[in-house]
């Protein structure tokens, strides 16, 4: 009973300083919060704060990985088939990889304002990058084994997987920075009719 007593206050005081940080983020801007300020701000001591995380940079890949895992479990529930849809759509009206992921940043628009913006965080842009890129490679890995899709890349899998990340993030950043101007089907499919003829093409895939 203690140690759940324990791991509940570590819990609230760890969710104190992330909403306190997150706040002086989006009031400031990530460059001029300080350790002390979010101490303050979640009504801890300075030493608190480094008996948690090592610094302000650390708050934010907690979070993102917080995110990451979330959205990891949905995505890998869909099968490679979801990538698969009409060239002619405006919109999509069933669940894709794509469509999920402006879904989720849609639903958590401050937390993925202040990841993508990077501003003083370089490790945290890098990371979801890469994040980005190790997904696409395992999950096009994985689910053309299982499903017995026809792949036959042209260009080495991580040069692709690199310039889906870019075009990703790239996007979401300017859906986001722009106040959603379209909703997240629409992103999806624009996106989708974007780069997927194309990915398709070199990355030899064949549906049945």
């Amino acid at each position: 009973m203690a140690d759940k007593k324990v791991d509940r206050r570590i819990n609230r005081t760890r969710r104190a300083l992330r909403e306190a940080m997150l706040s002086l983020i989006l009031e400031k801007g990530y460059d001029a919060v300080t350790v002390d300020e979010i101490a303050v701000r979640a009504d801890v001591s300075r030493s608190t704060f480094y008996l948690h995380y090592r610094d302000k940079e650390d708050i934010l890949l907690e979070n993102l990985e917080a995110i990451v895992d979330d959205l990891l479990v949905q995505f890998n529930g869909l099968p490679l088939l979801a990538w698969k849809t009409p060239s002619d759509s405006d919109t999509l009206d069933h669940l894709t990889p794509i469509l999920l992921v402006f879904k989720h940043a849609g639903e958590n628009i401050d937390l993925y304002r202040i990841l993508l913006r990077g501003e003083g965080a370089s490790r945290i842009q890098t990371h979801m990058r890469q994040i980005i890129i190790t997904t696409v490679i395992n999950h096009l890995r994985e689910k053309v084994m299982d499903e017995g899709i026809t792949f036959q890349p042209v260009i080495p899998l991580e040069v692709f997987a690199n310039f889906f990340a870019g075009s990703l993030l790239g996007m979401i950043t300017w859906w986001l920075e722009n106040e959603l101007p379209y909703p997240p089907e629409e992103m999806a499919a624009m996106f989708q009719r974007l780069v997927y003829p194309g990915a398709r093409e070199v990355l030899g895939i064949a549906f049945p």
